[in-house]
């Protein structure tokens, strides 16, 4: 039986092409989609964009141009694959190389919205899934950091302009910390909960590089269920209904 299976964010009408052994779009990326407010035309960067989930089912919300940047071939490949299933050639470009490499593709200051699900995970997490590199690298700090991904978005942005993160609440101090170091400032937050009395298990971003100063809205709380059912917003978001 095939582990590629063909899969589709929020109603968005862009098919995902997927293998299952190897890497799959999660709740991270379904939420970040419908988070992110995405400009109308321009440049957008998917960073550290795997098997394309995110940037190409954005795709579906704007004529702006797409560049998915991906440092795994197997991963590169499946987004390639998607952005052909799509008839999206004209409008996303695949880039399969380290983010160190970035600026040989994209210019300084030249992009107008980042979206970016990073490896969250620290090289020394005890959950590295030592079967599965590929997975491990998309989820653990093995080829990249926090602090690398995030001058790599100052690069790329321009001022003023926007990027949307989904990260884990219990780095959220760190993560503040180094936008700051690199002159990216958070506008919005939510925090996400399986239930209303869990603590919080991820955390979306909205930020903007900037070298001003600027205020902070919190959002109210995503729950994600209720009892053993999923909340009416939860199942909008992933469902898209």
């Amino acid at each position: 039986m095939s582990n590629i299976s063909k899969d589709i964010i929020s109603n968005s009408g862009i098919t995902i092409n997927q293998n299952k052994e190897l890497y799959s779009f999660n709740l991270d990326t379904i939420l970040l989609y419908n988070f992110a407010r995405p400009i109308k035309k321009g440049k957008i960067v998917d960073l550290c964009s795997g098997n394309g989930a995110l940037g190409l089912s954005l795709a579906s919300k704007t004529s702006a141009h797409i560049y998915l940047v991906e440092l795994q071939k197997e991963l590169s490949k499946l987004a390639e694959k998607s952005l052909v299933d799509n008839d999206l050639m004209s409008q996303v470009t695949s880039i399969n190389d380290d983010i160190k490499n970035v600026q040989k593709y994209l210019h300084h200051d030249s992009i107008d919205m980042i979206v970016c699900n990073p490896p969250y995970f620290t090289s020394k997490d005890s959950t590295i899934i030592k079967d599965n590199p590929i997975l491990a690298i998309a989820r653990h700090e093995l080829k990249t950091d926090l602090n690398e991904v995030l001058y790599t978005i100052k690069v790329l942005l321009k001022e003023n302009s926007h990027v949307y993160i989904v990260y884990r609440p219990d780095r959220l101090s760190e993560l503040f910390s180094k936008m700051s170091d690199n002159k990216i400032q958070p506008k919005r937050i939510r925090f996400v909960r399986s239930h209303i009395n869990d603590d919080a298990n991820l955390v979306l971003v909205d930020a903007i590089k900037t070298v001003k100063e600027s205020s902070l809205k919190v959002e109210p709380d995503l729950i994600m269920y209720e009892n053993d059912k999923l909340s009416l917003e939860a199942k909008k978001q992933i469902e898209g209904i």
